[in-house]
Order: C-alpha cells, then sequence, then structure tokens
C-alpha cells in the first residue's frame, strides 16, 4: 500500500505489518477467480461479496474524488468492507491482475478459526492506526494553510511582467486587466485564479495584470498551491476553467486589436 503524497514513516510501516499478515490470512482459502483481468472500463464492482488479492498492477481507493489508498501487489482490497459496508470506490488506470476470493467463505472461516481471528484482528488494528495517521497528518496540513489577504487599490500593479514568479494569485472581488507590453489583451474576473502557469513552471511573468477597480486577492507561494493541487482535484479543474476562459478572451481582445489595425 501506499500514497500519492508525503505521508509519515509509520503509515509505511503498517502497511507493511498488513501486507505480511495476508498469507495467513489466506491460508486454506481457494480464490473463486484466480487471475481475474480488471480493466480501466470496468472497475471492480464494490457491490458483490468479494474482495481481491493483487498480483499486478495497483488499485486506487478514493472518496469524493479524494485518494484514501493505493493498492499494490500481494495487497488485500476490499477485505475490511466485509463486515461493514463501505462507501469509497475502488478505481485503476491500466489493467490489474487479482484473485479474486468468495468474501463469506472468507468470514465463516475468520469466525471459526481462532488464529485467523486474532490475525484479522491485528490486520485491522494495524489498517485503522495508519488511517488515524492519515487523518492527523493532513489535518495539520489543512491547519498550517493560511494564504495571504492583499489589497490593492485601482490602477495598482497586481503582477508585473518579466518579472520572477512564486506566488498565485486567486481574485476575491474586484477587477483587473491583463497587459502584455502595455495592451490590454484581457480581464481577470471575481473568484478567477492568475498567475499560476509562470509561478508552477519557475518562469517570468509573460503579462501584467492591474486592477481596474479596488481589488482583494488571496496569495498562495508556488510550493505550497503545488500541494492544495495534489490534495485537491476540484481546484485543478478550477484552474483549467479559469485559464480556458482566459486564454479564449486574450484570444479575443488579439483578433480585435488585429483586426483594428493595432
Amino acid at each position: 500500500m501506499f500514497h500519492n503524497l508525503t505521508i509519515p514513516d509509520e503509515c509505511s510501516s503498517l502497511w507493511k505489518q498488513c501486507q505480511s499478515l495476508v498469507p495467513d490470512l489466506l491460508q486454506g482459502c481457494k480464490p473463486k477467480s484466480p487471475g481475474l483481468i480488471i480493466t480501466a472500463d470496468q472497475p471492480i464492482d464494490t457491490k458483490i461479496r468479494s474482495f481481491y488479492v493483487i498480483k499486478d498492477g495497483s488499485i486506487t481507493e478514493s472518496h469524493e474524488g479524494q485518494v484514501l489508498i493505493n493498492y499494490e501487489a500481494n495487497d488485500l482490497v476490499w477485505a475490511d468492507a466485509l463486515f461493514h459496508p463501505k462507501s469509497s470506490v475502488l478505481e485503476n488506470d491500466f489493467e490489474v491482475r487479482v484473485d479474486e476470493y468468495d468474501g463469506d467463505e472468507f468470514v465463516d472461516e475468520i469466525l471459526k478459526d481462532k488464529n485467523k481471528f486474532i490475525i484479522w484482528n491485528q490486520y485491522l488494528s494495524a489498517l485503522s492506526q495508519s488511517y488515524q495517521l492519515l487523518m492527523g497528518h493532513f489535518s495539520k496540513q489543512d491547519f498550517a494553510f493560511k494564504p495571504e489577504f492583499r489589497y490593492y487599490q485601482e490602477g495598482e500593479i497586481i503582477i508585473e511582467q518579466d518579472t520572477v514568479a512564486d506566488e498565485v494569485f486567486t481574485l476575491l472581488s474586484g477587477k483587473a486587466d491583463v497587459l502584455v507590453d502595455n495592451t490590454v489583451v484581457g480581464e481577470i474576473n471575481t473568484d478567477e485564479i492568475f498567475g499560476a502557469i509562470a509561478a508552477l513552471s519557475s518562469t517570468r511573468r509573460i503579462a501584467s495584470v492591474v486592477a481596474t477597480s479596488d481589488c482583494e486577492t488571496i496569495v498562495v507561494k508556488s510550493d505550497r498551491f503545488r500541494g492544495l493541487l495534489a490534495a485537491r482535484p476540484d481546484t485543478v479543474q478550477k484552474l483549467i476553467n479559469d485559464m480556458a476562459r482566459t486564454i479564449a478572451s486574450c484570444n479575443d481582445k488579439i483578433m480585435t486589436l488585429s483586426n483594428s489595425g493595432i
């Protein structure tokens, strides 16, 4: 098991412990579908009473778009949902080969075998502790995320062309123009993210942004913004939408200037 983001080392240790318990848990159990191929367009149906051991590939468990955990070869998948239903989903971007086991047979084996019952509780305990550590780790990160609020008066420069970029802005209120070589080529509207391309690529600003009214902005350093993108996919989608709208606005303005002979 692993996670896409940086996590406490103890989580990785607990997941290794979980994986080490799998052979003992499955001793005497025969898969009902050995070598089952799971394709990206037909992910695992979590409504059926089955669980899986990955033989090749990886599977992601997520909830509302947020990655909870990634499973890899020799990991037990979805067995913890046999005793209580889970609201998360399983997804895989590429083909995965698994052994599928009957969930009810597995439960019966655990309930009648004291040793397996103890091992199963050790597995669940380690898994539960890892989730608690993850929750505390990411909650601490969210608490530490304190963006800066900046205020600009009409006519003030928010971003200056050809300067080194390390900040990403969101316009909370007001309006601003985008200028290239002192020519207006677009505008920034309320709630739009701007300045991200240069900040994320560590390049110089290709345009200036000037307040056309009193503006309130949120400013985030580029390294913190990268973490925000990794942890919150909805921010990625908003950034893409805002960039697309800005590009379209700039294209329209350029066409207008071109047609007017400027």
